[in-house]
């Protein structure tokens, strides 16, 4: 995930929230990934739209965002924070 609104169609919420890179070197992309678990993951009818953002530790959250997780702190010192916002898919 980046820091931008993601709309993720998902049956179960999330469980766990990792930071990683993609690629190596000083250059290599940030991500943010989280897992979810729950029934219905081979039926698509199960799974709802949710809209997630990933934001730093200090930066302004959207009135009535709800947090699912933080990342471990990583080599380069970040913190990022999983959150779901408010109104359904945007």
């Amino acid at each position: 995930m980046s820091d931008k609104p993601a709309v993720v169609k998902m049956a179960g919420d999330p469980v766990h929230v990792a930071a990683g890179r993609i690629g190596v070197g000083e250059n290599a992309a940030r991500v943010v990934d989280f897992w979810a678990e729950g029934a219905g993951w081979d039926d698509p009818d199960t799974r709802v739209p949710r809209t997630f953002q990933v934001f730093g530790t200090g930066h302004p959250l959207p009135e009535g965002a709800r947090w699912w997780g933080t990342t471990p702190r990583c080599p380069d010192g970040l913190v990022w924070h999983l959150y779901e916002l408010p109104g359904g898919p945007s």
